[in-house]
């Protein structure tokens, strides 16, 4: 009787985790296309604002004030670091997300699956960009989610052969 309960709990919880892990990855492709769907001043200024923001911890941290002036040439400057930053962790996020989920569901080589699903999304989301205002797509960006995504997953399989942990 025992091992029946422990076997549908076990069953149950299967279940949840594949619940889960969809239901997230599919949350997440909504925010990359939410952000592929602005229009380039609304991302541009999306990317100002995380730097202004970097600059911000960076004088609470050194205790020195920057000018307006420099400000403005360190955004201009960073600007390109900052919006492909942006690429890579979206897509590291996509790429763990899309490792548990593929996973959860059994499917064999959930890493080669992963990474193709990850690339294609990165395509299509390039596409798509092109029909966004100001916006063009990169085979840059491509590889850049790519190889943001491959990591997410290594780090996945990194944690899970550490730590032995089942996700």
């Amino acid at each position: 009787m025992i091992d029946k309960v422990i076997k549908i709990e076990k069953g149950e919880t299967m279940k949840l985790k594949k619940i889960i892990y969809t239901i997230l990855l599919i949350i997440w492709m909504v925010v990359i296309f939410l952000f592929s769907n602005q229009n380039a001043a609304k991302s541009e200024s999306i990317s100002d604002k995380v730097t202004s923001g970097v600059i911000d911890i960076a004088e609470t941290i050194t205790n020195q004030e920057v000018k307006n002036e420099k400000r403005s040439t360190l955004i201009e400057e960073t600007r390109f670091f900052i919006r492909k930053s942006a690429h890579f962790t979206l897509y590291f996020i996509l790429g763990i997300l899309t490792y548990l989920t593929f996973s959860s569901y059994s499917i064999k080589n959930p890493i080669l699956y992963s990474i193709s699903f990850c690339f294609l999304y990165a395509g299509s989301d390039e596409i798509h960009q092109i029909f966004s205002d100001g916006r063009t797509a990169k085979l840059l960006d491509v590889f850049i989610d790519t190889i943001g995504a491959s990591i997410g997953i290594l780090l996945i399989l990194l944690v899970k052969k550490k730590t032995k942990i089942r996700l």
